[in-house]
């Protein structure tokens, strides 16, 4: 009964530049996951665009901030971005090699910027109004691995090894209580206590518990079972650059168990161990071990060397043999 509604998709060829692009029209969610070379995106997505998550900021998955925030100038928005440090010095330096000295002629573009540095969220703001100037907000201790949540959505990260630290992320849209609507038409219930009745089936401390319709109790599980239903919700990680080390792997495993999506680089085939190795990066038969041990359904293969040219089948035909369940 009713499937969610989002849409993911990889921004460009298997072997440009890495990224993902997640849409939930109903909430007017348009997310990017790094933004490299994101030319090949339509302008008017990238207008849509309101949430950015950014593994690291190497040339190609940094390099398309130029593109996001000239197509974002002119609009009054506010942008969120997330990572892991020095992205709030990168973000920074990027605004300041511009100059805005019309901007009051402008409506407010901020960017708020969330990052991860060494134990701590750090909150800070960029206002065309101040010149892109670079606001410090807030910073709280991380208690948590959820990076940013609202009533539908969280997004959980994960510190992974490329030489240097960068961020592994999990987009995980809720399950959902749903009432039967031909059902509910069945009870005696208008407006506001439709809203209320909706809670306390919401509401799992309220098993065991009744519920007063018209002269009437019902038990929690009945009415839960005969006029609601859950629609399951959808999980799809995205990891790039890192290496295999039994650390990376034990982190990956725990943030993307049972996705069903993997968006993951096999940057190598086996034969190229070592120089995986030596670059931080994964071979084909690594990421599939990575998505067997997690569980995952389906795996998506991206940033294929440039050695191989355009030769995305050679790569896929090398992962179907340890995993089946790809593209």
């Amino acid at each position: 009964m009713g499937k969610i509604r989002v849409k993911h998709y990889l921004i460009n060829e298997k072997y440009e530049d890495p990224g993902i692009v997640i849409e939930v029209d109903t909430l007017g969610e348009y997310i990017l996951f790094d933004v490299g070379n994101i030319r090949r995106l339509d302008r008017h997505l990238i207008k849509k665009i309101n949430k950015v998550f950014i593994t690291h900021t190497h040339m190609d998955h940094f390099v398309g901030f130029d593109t996001l925030l000239r197509n974002k100038i002119g609009k009054e928005e506010t942008v969120e971005i997330f990572g892991i440090s020095p992205l709030a010095d990168n973000v920074y330096c990027k605004l300041q090699g511009y100059t805005w000295n019309l901007v009051e002629y402008e409506p407010r573009l901020v960017f708020k910027l969330k990052q991860y540095n060494e134990g701590l969220f750090e909150t800070f703001q960029y206002d065309i109004k101040r010149k892109f100037a670079k606001d410090f907000v807030s910073e709280e201790k991380v208690n948590t691995d959820t990076i940013y949540e609202n009533d539908f959505y969280r997004v959980r990260f994960a510190v992974l090894d490329h030489k240097i630290p960068v961020m592994g992320y999990s987009f995980e849209y809720k399950d959902r209580l749903l009432l039967k609507k031909g059902k509910i038409d069945e009870l005696p219930l208008k407006g506001r206590d439709i809203g209320e009745f909706k809670r306390f089936l919401q509401n799992e401390e309220n098993k065991g518990k009744t519920y007063k319709i018209g002269d009437k109790e019902y038990s929690w599980d009945y009415l839960r079972s005969e006029y609601a239903y859950i629609q399951r919700g959808i999980k799809i990680s995205y990891i790039t650059d890192v290496v295999f080390s039994e650390e990376n792997v034990k982190k990956i495993v725990n943030l993307v168990r049972s996705s069903d999506v993997l968006y993951c680089e096999a940057v190598f085939l086996s034969k190229d161990k070592e120089q995986a190795s030596k670059v931080y990066h994964l071979t084909t038969d690594q990421t599939a071990y990575i998505a067997r041990e997690a569980g995952v359904k389906k795996l998506v293969v991206f940033h294929f060397s440039r050695r191989y040219g355009n030769n995305k089948e050679k790569i896929l035909k090398e992962i179907r043999e340890f995993f089946p369940e790809v593209e």
